[in-house]
């Protein structure tokens, strides 16, 4: 409890004794390309300890973007739970940077949610700004029962979904499809994915409503290493990544409540 206590603390004083931090604006900035007419909310959050706690009260049905910028810090780690998260409570959003990026999120329940920062460094410092924007609303569908095909087209979910959280993002490609259960080892499946240098990409994944409970999503880069997750408790996880390199990237889409039919797409711009 202490911990939070200094936390809140420090975030009260911030906005004097960082008036003009040139990383303020560099971590609003980052944010308005990714989460176009989102708002900012609440306070930055700032810290240069190795690791760094914050509760926040987030709003249900609200997509959040945590943008993340550092000084001196080669690894920028940012980590989200969910209310009354215990020890071994899974993380709902994750993000792996090499010193800044975003984590994007969207919530169901409100709450005091936990997110973490970790820099990997004692002489480095870090500042996230919070935006937020209304998630988009649920597609009603009927209920149908588990079939060899899936119940309802669920591209155009992903397409709404896309429009939500990333308005003016196209979709690249094809969707892709699969077909699993969390029971089993037929829960996961892998895609390819070519990136380009400069451009902001999300991939945002569609359940089949009333049978796929909820899917995670994992980003990899061409160094084969993990950049980015949404470890989702719903239907609708997305994922965004700015990619600073061209290459063939990897994602993968794991069903881990349910099981049924599912599509993911690439959307960027």
């Amino acid at each position: 409890m202490k911990k939070w206590v200094i936390a809140l603390v420090a975030l009260a004083t911030a906005g004097i004794a960082y008036a003009d931090d040139p990383l303020d604006a560099a971590a609003v900035a980052q944010a308005r390309t990714q989460a176009k007419d989102a708002k900012q909310v609440g306070d930055l959050y700032r810290g240069s300890q190795e690791k760094n706690d914050f509760q926040i009260l987030l709003e249900g049905n609200t997509c959040y973007w945590f943008s993340g910028v550092s000084e001196n810090v080669p690894k920028l780690y940012m980590y989200l739970w969910t209310p009354n998260a215990g020890a071994f409570t899974p993380r709902v959003a994750d993000l792996r940077s090499p010193g800044s990026g975003t984590m994007a999120y969207c919530t169901q329940q409100p709450g005091m949610y936990h997110f973490q920062v970790k820099t990997e460094s004692k002489k480095g410092r870090f500042v996230v700004a919070l935006f937020a924007k209304e998630a988009p609303k649920a597609v009603a569908v009927t209920p149908t029962p588990v079939s060899a095909k899936p119940s309802l087209d669920l591209g155009p979910i992903c397409d709404k979904h896309a429009a939500g959280a990333a308005p003016g993002a196209k979709r690249v490609g094809d969707y892709v499809s699969g077909k699993g259960n969390s029971i089993g080892h037929d829960d996961r499946f892998d895609f390819p994915i070519q990136l380009d240098a400069g451009k902001c990409y999300w991939v945002v994944a569609c359940g089949e409503p009333d049978h796929v409970k909820s899917i995670s999503l994992y980003l990899w880069g061409p160094n084969n290493k993990r950049i980015t997750e949404a470890k989702g408790d719903n239907a609708n996880p997305m994922i965004g990544h700015c990619a600073k390199e061209t290459g063939m990237f990897k994602f993968q889409a794991k069903i881990t409540g349910g099981g049924g039919h599912f599509k993911a797409a690439l959307y960027g711009k």
